[in-house]
């Protein structure tokens, strides 16, 4: 690659540190950045809950692992001087290091913090990032869409780039797969069944449809798939109370898996149904049909793109608020979804999903 009449490899820095879903929707920038410029060497800055999901991403050639996650536990329990080691141990991490240009698509004011430690001459962020960070930018882009993965592509045009990727990628590797085909064969799934994979929990409150409203899906689907619940620990009762109530065999994989274990069985899936959560969007990446129960957030920025992704919402005067918590205090956006509203969208996207392999 030549610049300037000599022969250089542009360093890119990316910053996303979190969350599941949105570093699944910047992968898109990974991949374009390397369509446009093949030779150029990107390095990625992320946390270590969501440093797996692109450990093994063909586009990112580096990857640096800092506990954001831990670095807030500590500033939450008045914990300065902990917090403080850990962010002199990020300044030594970049210090050595130096970058044609840095993209912030995280956004906040803690990652335009840590911009502004990096040596470059050109620290890109967005025009709707929050918390003061454009403070910290020497430009900013504009949303190429009003799509969450067109938001974050926007970053490249100030490269004078033109996105040529808007696919969402993730790689599972081999031990995660044989987890799972181990996982389904010790419940007696065979090759041939149909499973349909349920998400019950989200890390909001605002959006987590009723446990009820699981079972009774689980309840209606069970004709036609094996019904498997998939989530963290914290969802452990959610689980429980779904497998009581849904009156079918349900097989809860709930706080069983590691989040790569997660996505082996959510390839293995015909379907996924689940709220604006994760691995919705880990689905997606793998290319599983999903349906989507949305609530406070808009499905025209955030519902997984393309024909096998499909999504339910009831809108009302209020939507969408984007809180974490309901100011009526009814949740009626994502409580007055039906059942038998999702059911038909599963079988809708089913039917897409075959023709399409037809």
């Amino acid at each position: 690659m030549t610049e300037g009449g000599s022969f250089m490899t542009r360093e890119i820095l990316i910053i996303r540190l979190s969350s599941i879903g949105d570093v699944i929707h910047c992968t898109p920038v990974a991949g374009s950045l390397k369509a446009a410029w093949p030779d150029c060497r990107i390095t990625w800055l992320v946390g270590e809950t969501c440093a797996d999901l692109i450990k093994d991403n063909p586009h990112i050639d580096e990857i640096m692992v800092w506990p954001r996650e831990r670095f807030d536990k500590h500033l939450r329990a008045y914990e300065f001087s902990q917090a403080y080691d850990m962010w002199r141990d990020l300044q030594q991490q970049l210090s050595g290091k130096s970058f044609y240009a840095v993209l912030d698509i995280h956004g906040l004011f803690l990652t335009g913090m840590i911009a502004r430690q990096v040596r470059t001459d050109r620290r890109i962020g967005l025009k709707c990032a929050r918390e003061l960070n454009p403070l910290f930018m020497t430009e900013q882009a504009a949303p190429l869409g009003t799509h969450i993965i067109d938001r974050y592509l926007g970053v490249l045009t100030a490269l004078g780039i033109r996105p040529a990727c808007r696919e969402m990628l993730l790689m599972v590797p081999g031990e995660a797969k044989e987890f799972a085909q181990h996982f389904l064969q010790q419940e007696n799934v065979s090759l041939e069944d149909r499973v349909a994979v349920l998400v019950p929990g989200t890390t909001w409150p605002t959006k987590n449809w009723p446990a009820e409203r699981f079972a009774a899906t689980a309840a209606r689907l069970a004709k036609d798939f094996k019904i498997l619940l998939c989530g963290g620990k914290s969802e452990l009762n959610l689980g429980r109370e779904i497998v009581a109530k849904a009156g079918v065999p349900v097989i809860n994989a709930i706080g069983q898996t590691s989040l790569l274990e997660m996505a082996a069985i959510l390839g293995c899936a015909a379907v996924v149904i689940a709220g604006d959560t994760g691995p919705l969007y880990m689905a997606a990446a793998l290319g599983t049909p999903t349906v989507a129960i949305f609530g406070p957030t808009n499905p025209a920025t955030y519902v997984p793109p393309g024909k096998n992704n499909t999504f339910v919402y009831n809108q009302q005067a209020c939507s969408f608020c984007h809180k974490t918590k309901c100011r009526l205090k009814s949740m009626d956006c994502i409580s007055s979804v039906q059942p038998a509203a999702v059911v038909e969208q599963v079988y809708r996207v089913g039917k897409n999903h075959e023709s399409a392999k037809e």
